[in-house]
């Protein structure tokens, strides 16, 4: 029986062939369940929600990192966020560098939406953007409900990285790690 050590949104851990097929035996049995009762197969959030309900009863029972743990706090990022990434208008959005605080930092702003108007919202701050050898890591923190983990990226990437920054670190990395500041998740993507 294998057993290894993983990464995962910036938490290392351990697995191996015993509990993935514990896993998957306990799906096949969930999935059953489903398919004899309403002739489908449940959805993830269906799983998901049976987890945590069992999670949240008795953690101490079943993990070891029991602190803060919460229903409702389990997520999956949905196969259809691109889908929301085509209806960003990122002309309305504008990649800076402010030295209104000490330390400076770099931020999206999103124009007005009138036109009339000329102040900019902060949306998204971005207080450590550095190149640790061929990759960029990028720190941010979103500031406005309505924007993904997806949408802030694409905007670091198009108004700041890309038109602010002029490109410059595409030049130096080979890789973008996103790293959100409030969950402490990290996505790392090619820098293309």
């Amino acid at each position: 029986m294998a057993w290894e050590e993983f990464e995962r949104n910036g938490t290392v851990g351990i697995s191996g062939d015993r509990p993935v097929d514990e896993m998957m035996l306990a799906l096949k049995r969930i999935s059953t369940a489903y398919e004899d009762r309403f002739s489908r197969k449940p959805t993830v959030e269906e799983l998901l929600y049976a987890l945590e309900t069992v999670l949240t009863t008795h953690p101490t029972r079943y993990v070891s990192d029991t602190e803060g743990l919460k229903l409702g706090e389990i997520m999956i990022k949905p196969n259809d966020h691109e889908k929301g990434l085509d209806d960003i208008d990122i002309t309305q959005y504008e990649g800076v560098y402010t030295e209104a605080t000490t330390p400076g930092y770099y931020v999206v702003l999103q124009r007005s939406q009138n036109g009339h108007n000329p102040l900019k919202t902060e949306v998204i701050k971005i207080p450590t953007l550095e190149l640790q050898k061929h990759t960029l890591i990028c720190k941010y923190e979103v500031l406005k409900n309505d924007i993904t983990d997806e949408i802030a990226q694409l905007l670091i990437k198009k108004v700041l990285l890309n038109e602010y920054c002029d490109n410059f670190y595409k030049k130096q990395a080979n890789t973008i790690d996103f790293v959100n500041l409030k969950f402490n998740t990290h996505n790392k993507i090619v820098y293309n």
